[in-house]
């Protein structure tokens, strides 16, 4: 019996769905629980195997060690997989929380699994690099498995994907930025300066809306809004209801979908500088834009932005996607097959196959 929390439903459970899927086919019972149950589904559950998303937190250290005296086994198989940052990488390989106890780390890339073995005590943990089991469902068949979504369409789909998950605190007593990102600041150099990147958040979100006017006044595409699941899409809603009513038909404020199934119906992808969302789409053979607006480390980063088309004047939104609407260049092509082998492994449609199969090696003794 194997426990997996699940952190965002929206996001991870899906996937879970299908690494339930391939469990069972070896014989394994698995348990899809919320991560807040971590520890009643020890009870409820007596599972030999629990499988976190981390095992960073002190207290959640703790409670590693005590499964371990307790014969279950535990897991991690981590949802935020691709870190740029060197300093940012060595914080979440264990740098400064060190103490888990972890038999079977699973991890995106061989340079966080290269960072791990610096970190992990090689005589009781066992990393490795799977790829990402979400970017699963953009391969045969389970590609397949969405339903069509604006399937009456009339017109071209762009499909806009927001990242602004810290505007917020902008808004906000300070304080509250400085509780959330406590752990961090002392930490990662590039967290030193959080204020700054909460105010290039900010100011990327007023100036996103902008390249929105742009592109709904030009009345040529099908737009999907789609607000980062962290974000409050008040905001987003408020600009929408503004739109004429002509306008606003051609214009889907979408929540609630899963991601995959909206990256699949689109023809051009647009995200935020760097966003997850672009990686996926180069996966699903859709053509990507990224919007350039303060470009602060944190949430700008050139590697990922070679390997989309950008664009930082909301006067030329329209001309671009009409461009990349006709053909990606060779070189940007290319640039994207080398960042998906080096932050991603393989996109062969088999991550979360390869990560049942070594749950189910863990558990044979």
């Amino acid at each position: 019996r194997v426990v997996l929390l699940i952190d965002s439903k929206l996001r991870d459970l899906p996937v879970a769905a299908l690494i339930d899927h391939h469990l069972s086919k070896l014989g394994i019972e698995c348990y899809l629980q919320p991560l807040e149950s971590y520890r009643s589904a020890l009870e409820a559950i007596r599972p030999h195997m629990i499988i976190f998303n981390h095992l960073t937190a002190g207290h959640l250290a703790d409670y590693s060690r005590r499964l371990h005296k307790m014969g279950v086994k535990t897991a991690v198989l981590i949802n935020e997989g691709i870190l740029y940052d060197k300093d940012s990488l060595e914080f979440n390989a264990g740098r400064f929380h060190r103490g888990a106890h972890i038999d079977e780390y699973l991890c995106w890339n061989e340079i966080h699994g290269d960072a791990l073995a610096k970190h992990l005590d090689n005589n009781t943990s066992r990393i490795s690099v799977v790829g990402v089991p979400r970017f699963d469902f953009y391969t045969p068949p389970w590609s397949s498995k969405f339903e069509p979504i604006l399937a009456d369409r009339q017109r071209p789909v762009v499909l806009l994907c927001t990242n602004f998950q810290v505007a917020a605190y902008w808004e906000m007593p300070r304080k509250e930025a400085e509780k959330s990102f406590a752990g961090w600041i002392d930490r990662v150099p590039m967290w030193e300066n959080y204020w700054e990147a909460v105010e290039d958040s900010h100011k990327g979100r007023q100036q996103l809306f902008s390249f929105l006017d742009h592109l709904v006044q030009a009345d040529k595409y099908h737009l999907i809004l789609r607000a980062h699941p962290r974000e409050d899409d008040t905001i987003y809603r408020q600009w929408h209801q503004k739109l004429a009513p002509e306008l606003r038909n051609n214009v889907t404020l979408d929540r609630d979908s899963n991601i995959s199934s909206l990256i699949l119906a689109c023809d051009v992808e647009v995200s935020c500088e760097t966003c997850t969302t672009a990686i996926e789409s180069w996966i699903a053979g859709k053509p990507t834009i990224e919007l350039a607006f303060e470009r602060n480390s944190l949430w700008f980063h050139e590697e990922h932005a070679a390997a989309n088309v950008l664009c930082d004047n909301p006067l030329r939104f329209v001309d671009t996607i009409d461009r990349v609407l006709k053909s990606t260049d060779s070189t940007i092509l290319e640039q994207r097959k080398q960042h998906l082998k080096r932050w991603c492994f393989k996109n062969d449609g088999a991550a979360s196959q390869r990560v049942a199969e070594i749950i189910a090696d863990s558990l044979k003794d």
